[in-house]
């Protein structure tokens, strides 16, 4: 066993909210470390990584990862369609991955320790700290669940969990010409996102991000959800070409904001506090 580290704050997971809230802290003047399951931040990333305006301009993301998207397209099943949009406001698309990482670099700039390949497992409390337990025990004062919506802090602590969500899917597709390049097209479908809606938006480097978010129902397989979502863009545009070049997954929080979301000296923030917006399902400004 490894000798001890001794923090301020411990952040179990680089995520969003995780990786804002530790360059917070760091910035007014806490030690600070940020654990992370995976090898690198944003390896496998769970989110569409799509920014509204109010959180671009919180996080000012460099202009070679992000898309804008002004306008919105909403298709009702007939396909049928309503174009909004509103002076002056945009969405960013974003490579999200590599968003995640410019990130955690910003955070390590303010003096934050980013540890990947570490999974939170267990934390007890120690007297008036936190012992994180592992190959090298880290200690803190504060612990901070950012670790999503199945949040292992919540569960070691007693905390609120998650309990309603929807199911996210998205498949990053080059090849499919004639979508346009401002636009973000929702399709309102119970057949094929029932609870929410599917998309297909613009993405960085010529990709389109083609998605949907449902509740899970008996029935329907999703290669039959893909191919009906697939059907309705070959009306709007040329799939002949279509290729799957990546592809994510992941759960919406649904249940609103948790209670209890914090016990002594630990909280939790982001998905993991049910933190999303209940019109949107966007948790990224909020986090």
């Amino acid at each position: 066993m490894g000798s001890r580290r001794d923090y301020d704050v411990i952040v179990v997971g680089a995520s969003f909210a995780g990786l804002s809230a530790a360059r917070a802290l760091a910035q007014r003047g806490l030690q600070v470390a940020v654990l992370e399951k995976r090898m690198e931040p944003g390896a496998r990333p769970h989110t569409t990584g799509i920014l509204v305006k109010e959180a671009a301009e919180l996080l000012c993301p460099p202009a070679a990862l992000v898309h804008k998207i002004h306008d919105v397209h909403l298709y009702a099943p007939n396909m049928k369609r309503l174009a909004l949009s509103a002076p002056g406001y945009y969405f960013l698309t974003t490579e999200t991955g590599a968003l995640l990482r410019w990130m955690a670099r910003r955070a390590q700039d303010s003096g934050v320790d980013v540890i990947p390949g570490r999974t939170f497992e267990n934390a007890r409390y120690q007297g008036n700290s936190l012992l994180v337990e592992g190959q090298t025990p880290l200690v803190c004062r504060y612990l901070i669940g950012a670790d999503g919506a199945r949040s292992q802090v919540a569960k070691v602590f007693g905390l609120a969990r998650n309990r309603r969500w929807l199911t996210g899917m998205e498949l990053h597709v080059s090849g499919l010409s004639g979508i346009g390049d401002d636009a973000l097209h929702c399709f309102l479908d119970r057949r094929l996102a029932p609870g929410y809606i599917a998309w297909a938006v613009p993405g960085v480097g010529g990709v389109t991000q083609v998605g949907m978010a449902f509740r899970d129902l008996p029935g329907r397989r999703p290669q039959d959800r893909w191919g009906l979502l697939m059907k309705k863009l070959g009306s709007l545009a040329d799939v002949s070409q279509a290729k799957t070049v990546g592809r994510r997954a992941g759960i919406i929080p649904t249940g609103g904001p948790l209670s209890p979301f914090a016990a002594r000296q630990v909280m939790l923030i982001g998905d993991a506090a049910g933190w999303v917006s209940p019109l949107t399902g966007g948790g990224i400004h909020l986090a």
